[in-house]
């Protein structure tokens, strides 16, 4: 269920060529990308040269003017499943600029889209979690108040102290968007969006997280100690920093969703092939009925699956449609939406992923098989971001008025 009546051409060759260069690049290798990150450089410079980073910037910079949700969409499912670590910083670098693009920030987009459209690997941050209070920062409910890192305006420069843990590329990037709250006690209008360059004073890393899964990405924490960055780096301002904020997390968690979709269509093939081969009873095991029921039950989980985030993507590309009924991207309604596709496509991938080790028996564990790869990745599909439960918080916001009650 591709939606194919909703795809143009431009689509289906996007969707073409990252499907080959997966299965060329990265497929045949992926043991050899979790032990040798700079593999993992060299396919992502090749993906650079076939203008993907690129694309996700404004056209005046050197990006794409057809860019749309959908084609990040198609790029995040295709390379998913050969990695969806590598696909999750494919589109971490494409969006680096993303908030500054939804306002028109020309300070932030002149000193940083260029980065990523000069035809060289450039790696972007969204420095979100805190070290103190961890998922209180994706908490809607707590309208920023439970944003630990601080930006002070003095003169005309933000002042930025604090720590973040386990954003992606953390230490590697060139760019850090950067959530802060100039003061708690103002809500949402207290929350800040500050684009933060590599190289500015005061600005620290921690060393590369230890993983068992996503192992082709680097994780690590980032320090500010009184950094200093320009007033004009903060994306918007009160109040629609707090927007952005809340959509840039819907919208990563869309996007978590395509990755677990990538790494479910991934195990969901070798299931396939491996049930056709082995047999048991005297056929093939893939041929008796319960057999037939489970592999059944995880293409309808896929299909789903899939479904439900194109719709969203689709969605977003056609604001001057469902703008008019469910408001901006950033609305409560439209942010539903978008977490209640993440919770799905997450919950729906691990149990496809754990239905699918029943059929392979010892061979899902083994690390000469392939399949224990994404029993190891889909799992932080649903930790992430503030996990499944804050996003569920998100969910029913769309509903009613649910407030905090701490």
């Amino acid at each position: 269920m591709h939606l194919e009546h909703l795809f143009t051409e431009e689509h289906r060759q996007l969707r073409q060529t990252l499907r080959d260069f997966t299965k060329k690049e990265i497929t045949p290798i992926s043991k050899q990308l979790e032990e040798d990150y700079t593999l993992v450089e060299k396919v992502h410079q090749k993906l650079v040269d076939i203008g993907i980073q690129a694309s996700g910037y404004p056209v005046e910079y050197g990006g794409s003017s057809s860019h749309s949700m959908t084609n990040s969409a198609i790029i995040a499912e295709e390379l998913s499943k050969g990695d969806a670590g590598i696909a999750l910083s494919v589109c971490a670098n494409m969006s680096g600029a993303g908030p500054a693009s939804a306002v028109g920030n020309k300070a932030v987009l002149d000193r940083f889209a260029p980065i990523f459209c000069q035809g060289k690997l450039a790696y972007a941050c969204l420095s979100m979690t805190d070290e103190a209070g961890g998922a209180d920062t994706e908490n809607p409910l707590l309208h920023g108040a439970g944003i630990k890192t601080t930006a002070k305006l003095v003169g005309n420069e933000y002042v930025i102290n604090g720590s973040k843990m386990w954003p992606t590329h953390g230490g590697i990037a060139e760019s850090y968007i950067t959530f802060c709250t100039t003061d708690p006690s103002l809500g949402d209008d207290g929350i800040a969006m500050i684009m933060v360059p590599r190289g500015a004073p005061g600005l620290t890393f921690g060393k590369p997280e230890r993983k068992m899964l996503f192992k082709t990405v680097i994780n690590g924490a980032v320090y500010y100690d009184n950094v200093r960055v320009p007033k004009e780096y903060r994306i918007a301002g009160p109040g629609m920093d707090a927007n952005l904020c809340n959509m840039l997390t819907a919208v990563a968690g869309w996007s978590g969703g395509l990755q677990a979709l990538g790494i479910a269509e991934r195990a969901f093939e070798i299931v396939l092939e491996y049930t056709g081969t082995r047999t048991g009873g005297f056929k093939p095991v893939r041929q008796h009925s319960i057999i037939a029921g489970m592999i059944a039950d995880m293409a309808i989980g896929i299909e789903m699956m899939r479904a439900s985030l194109y719709n969203l993507a689709f969605m977003f590309d056609h604001q001057d449609i469902y703008g008019k009924i469910y408001g901006p991207p950033w609305s409560r309604e439209f942010i539903a939406k978008a977490a209640a596709a993440r919770v799905f496509a997450a919950d729906t991938a691990v149990e496809i992923i754990n239905k699918g080790a029943e059929l392979l028996g010892s061979m899902a564990i083994s690390e000469d098989f392939p399949y224990e790869k994404c029993l190891r990745d889909v799992k932080i599909t649903q930790l992430w971001l503030g996990g499944q439960q804050i996003c569920r918080y998100k969910v029913a916001q769309g509903y009613y008025d649910l407030k905090n009650w701490a």
